[in-house]
């Protein structure tokens, strides 16, 4: 297992920083996932019912690294996944230094088969997916506030220690992030923000999201510039969220109006975004679109479009 790790994070220091990325387009799928398309095809082989093997993975990152070496440039992959029970994903994580704060790039890759029964190169069985041609990524990438960072892992900076859920007539308390749906959570995060300042259907494609039990940022097309742009735009985000959720904001309130002084309004224990930092938010997701054509809706599908910083 470990020469197989050792494999995937040699493949991944090998990046050098003049790569490019050979990419297509950002879609997502009927259920909202998030993949990516490139040139050409590759060949998942058939993966463990069970788990993703390192083995596999190893492979997997080789071939999907040669099409975006920008997103995985400055990376480490995570010795244990986030969730454990996210057994056919490979993970990676690359600390991003804030003002205030520390944060993590958390970026998935998904590798199970997705379902295109024309592409199956062999048919699963009890034991194994089906071995199938792609050429799309799924993935998930986004920005996470760290409490602490270390060589092979991280651990989030919570907004909460665990969450309540009614069910069956009876209220349930989840301490573990992978037992639990963050609906309701996503639902409330969505409320302490103005949807002016989207461009975008927040329903459809949400930027703020419940993970890891706190607020996090996506951010579908990772490049370095562009996940430290989004951690510039996040923190003071993430700082006013903490005020809401913890009744004081990370930190502390005066700290927070020193280092991002044009960010907030403050009064007292109370804060606020300001004009002037929502307009800059509005410009930052103005770069965002939603596409859907005749042909994309007979698939079930919607583009992303991304424009350059």
């Amino acid at each position: 297992m470990m020469e197989h790790i050792r494999k995937i994070q040699n493949i991944i220091d090998g990046i050098s920083s003049d790569e490019k990325n050979r990419e297509g387009g950002i879609f997502l799928n009927t259920i909202k996932n998030e993949f990516i398309t490139f040139p050409g095809s590759i060949t998942v082989p058939k993966i463990p019912v069970k788990e993703l093997t390192c083995d596999i993975a190893a492979e997997m990152v080789k071939e999907l690294r040669s099409f975006f070496p920008e997103f995985f440039i400055g990376h480490r992959i995570l010795m244990k996944r986030k969730p454990e029970a996210d057994v056919h994903s490979v993970q990676f994580y690359r600390p991003i230094g804030g003002k205030a704060l520390s944060f993590v790039h958390f970026f998935k890759i998904d590798l199970r088969f997705g379902g295109d029964s024309s592409n199956i190169v062999e048919k699963g069985d009890t034991a194994s997916y089906p071995s199938y041609l792609t050429n799309r990524m799924y993935y998930k990438s986004r920005i996470v506030p760290a409490e602490k960072i270390e060589e092979n892992d991280f651990s989030a900076f919570r907004l909460l220690d665990s969450i309540e859920v009614s069910s069956d007539m009876r209220r349930h308390t989840f301490a573990m992030f992978d037992e639990v749906s963050m609906k309701d959570e996503n639902k409330k995060l969505q409320e302490l923000i103005d949807q002016r300042i989207f461009a975008t259907s927040q329903q459809l494609y949400p930027f703020f999201v419940f993970d890891f039990f706190t607020s996090c940022l996506n951010v579908p097309h990772p490049t370095e510039r562009e996940i430290e742009k989004a951690v510039e735009i996040f923190e003071p985000v993430f700082l006013y969220f903490s005020g809401r959720y913890r009744g004081e904001i990370a930190g502390g309130a005066e700290k927070a109006l020193a280092l991002h002084p044009s960010a907030f309004v403050i009064n007292g224990k109370d804060s606020a975004l300001s004009a002037q930092f929502l307009d800059e938010m509005k410009r930052y997701f103005a770069r965002y679109k939603i596409i859907r054509d005749d042909d994309l809706a007979l698939r079930g599908w919607w583009k992303l479009a991304v424009a350059s910083l």
